[in-house]
């Protein structure tokens, strides 16, 4: 008998247990060749029709790319050398199968004469539009030695990013910081098991939990620099990397006749031009600076009263800002873990999802065929218990084999159109697992990160688009991606609900309440360094894919330090070399739209503004006008005309900084 593939036999949940790096090159074999073939007979002549210049295009490609979707989606949670050895072998055949349908000019000049006639719907109009931007920005229009460069430098851009990614996650997993007896004090003691001297990791639970809390300086300093020079020498130096990268990318965009990559990224974005983007951070930096600096200013009054002497360096300022914050508000983050037993936040997490939006979630036993034995599957369903959807949640660290950071990822799009499928998402996170029989339990930092990744989450398993063209996130303008995750986030800072999300783990007692609403005025505190961190990546990334960096030839380092000294109360130190492990502008999808969380974010302050201070009559009623609009409309119509179906206006772009406390609330 013989045994079937599960990357080409797959059910609604795909067997990944049973996948193998073996098994993913078969399946690769069978169906890469087999699309190239089908999309060729579908691009030869094609009917000027939806159907035949979007949908059939799209059904011959699909076999492929669901294959190399399962197989990203394994080196992201379950990576090897085995996994990474098949996905850096495909990967320049799955480029080239892209570029093959993004350079179709059949299909281009079909879309052309379609969107000059009436026979398409609204949504089918807006789909069929981003898609020939998408494709004239994907060279469809060069010929001859133009197309040959431009298809070559995006091949050797994925590969570079690729390794970019890999040196980033192979440092998290082979540096260790030790911790000699002695050094240990203030170090929470989950972290520390059995006689030491002990040697730490760098991912981000430990790292977090050290800076805040160990009193030892020395070992504050070796940790942050071990962080802070992630993949930043020896053979994983990815500094030779970005110089590539950027100059391939700026490449590509002169190629295009584009000025440049931040051009070519915002065109396709809800911003439009590089300018429009600056016209939303500047206002920001003026309001963010300046707060920054009293905030640093008052920081090392602190520090200093309490015997810290000189200066702040960047490994200190965790510490004492830890300090200043319990003695300001009276409670530390490590034993506010104890309120956040993961089970009790997820419960609270999808109550709060179905007093909202209508939709229950209903936990499946019994063998999932995972991963990774720690993941979990949910199914969602609606008010009449009918499915709606699936979720699967992989919530803790695995350096070294899993990815740092949260995402989420659609792993089965909704699909009516051509098959019937139920979406399916995962959320995966990276908080500290259990050990021995105590529970996880979560920082808040975590339980906030939760909640933002299940409103990806919710974006894409709520949809009620049926072509798989347009449903959950696809063709969702990139800068308001963050939209729904942004906007689910804002609710662990009510008082009411953060007690709901709590249990303490040896009394079962709720947060008290002056405790609960302790922890929601932290929010604003330090909100301006908060703030101009995130002014700095957006700012730097968007500098760097400009024109002008290019023509310079400034070391990408020296341009960060340069926009850090304008935005920053402090220098940068300069063994901080984060740019080194930045994925999300050289190795995932914010090339030149790392602004997109702050464009994001100001629209989702905007949006949950209408629920604030509702009465939980109107919540509901908000509730679900949210979730006909922003998470049933996928990306059926343009971002702005959804946020104006929801909100019934155009954006108040002050909403996120009177959110944080940065402009005084509107009386």
């Amino acid at each position: 008998m013989t045994t079937k593939n599960p990357f080409l036999d797959a059910p609604w949940m795909p067997r990944y247990d049973a996948m193998t790096p073996e098994l993913c090159v078969a399946a690769l074999e069978a169906t890469v060749p087999a699309a190239e073939r089908a999309f060729k007979a579908a691009a030869r002549k094609p009917e000027i029709s939806w159907e035949g210049l979007m949908v059939r295009p799209m059904l011959a490609l699909r076999p492929a790319f669901e294959v190399w979707g399962m197989l990203c989606h394994l080196t992201s949670v379950v990576n090897s050398e085995a996994w990474r050895a098949v996905e850096a072998a495909w990967l320049p055949r799955l480029v080239a199968l892209g570029q093959l349908a993004a350079q179709s000019r059949a299909i281009y000049e079909g879309l052309g004469a379609l969107l000059a006639g009436d026979a398409l719907e609204p949504w089918q109009r807006h789909v069929a539009e981003r898609t020939a931007q998408e494709m004239r920005l994907s060279g469809v229009g060069l010929a001859g030695a133009g197309r040959r460069a431009f298809n070559a430098a995006q091949r050797t851009l994925s590969r570079l990013s690729l390794a970019f990614s890999n040196h980033v996650l192979d440092a998290e997993r082979e540096t260790r910081v030790e911790v000699a007896p002695g050094e240990e004090a203030g170090i929470p003691a989950d972290l520390l098991p059995g006689k030491g001297p002990w040697r730490l990791g760098i991912d981000f639970a430990t790292y977090d939990a050290v800076m805040r809390h160990a009193q030892c300086p020395a070992v504050r300093e070796r940790l942050w620099r071990a962080r802070a020079g992630r993949a930043a020498s020896g053979k994983g130096d990815n500094a030779p990397l970005i110089a590539r990268i950027l100059a391939l990318r700026q490449r590509i965009a002169e190629i295009l006749g584009l000025p440049d990559y931040a051009h070519l990224s915002t065109a396709q974005k809800m911003a439009g031009t590089p300018r429009a983007v600056e016209a939303l951070l500047a206002p920001m930096a003026e309001v963010g600076r300046p707060a920054a600096k009293a905030e640093d200013a008052e920081l090392l009054a602190f520090a200093r009263a309490n015997g810290h002497k000189g200066r702040l360096e960047p490994w200190d300022r965790p510490f004492w800002a830890e300090r200043q914050s319990q003695e300001r508000f009276g409670y530390d983050e490590e034993t506010l873990r104890a309120y956040f037993p993961l089970e009790r936040v997820i419960e609270g997490l999808f109550a709060l999802i179905e007093e909202l939006f209508g939709v229950r979630a209903e936990r499946v036993r019994g063998p999932l065929h995972a991963w990774h034995r720690d993941v979990r599957f949910y199914r969602l369903l609606g008010a009449g218990g009918e499915p709606l959807a699936g979720l699967y949640l992989d919530p803790y660290a695995r350096p070294g084999s899993k990815n740092g950071g949260a995402w989420m990822n659609e792993l089965r799009g909704r699909d009516f159109e051509t098959r019937r499928q139920l979406p399916i998402a995962v959320v995966c996170c990276n908080q500290k697992p259990p050990r021995g029989k105590a529970p996880a339990t979560m920082s808040f930092y975590e339980v906030v990160t939760l909640f933002h990744e299940m409103g990806h989450a919710l974006q894409a398993t709520l949809t009620e688009v049926d072509s798989p063209l347009c449903s959950g996130i696809t063709n969702v303008e990139w800068d308001a991606v963050e939209i729904a995750s942004q906007f689910l986030e804002q609710f662990p800072y009510e008082p009411a609900l953060l007690r709901r999300l709590s249990c303490h783990v040896e009394t079962g007692k709720p947060l008290p309440k002056a405790l609960a609403e302790r922890v929601v005025a932290k929010r604003t505190y330090r909100a301006g360094n908060a703030l101009v961190r995130q002014l700095l990546f957006a700012e730097t990334d968007l500098a760097l894919h400009a024109r002008a960096h290019a023509r310079r030839g400034e070391p990408a380092e020296a341009l960060l330090r340069r926009v850090a000294k304008r935005l920053l109360p402090a220098p940068l130190h300069p063994d901080d070399h984060f740019l080194d492990a930045f994925t999300h502008i050289f190795a995932g999808g914010y090339a030149a739209g790392y602004y997109s969380y702050k464009w994001s974010e100001t629209l989702s302050a905007d949006i949950y503004g209408l629920f604030a201070h509702a009465t939980a009559a109107k919540r509901r009623a908000l509730g679900r006008r949210y979730r006909a609009t922003l998470l049933a409309l996928g990306g059926s119509k343009p971002a702005a005309e959804v946020f104006r179906a929801l909100v019934g206006r155009d954006p108040d772009p002050a909403a996120l900084l009177r959110l944080e406390g940065l402009l005084p609330d509107e009386a």
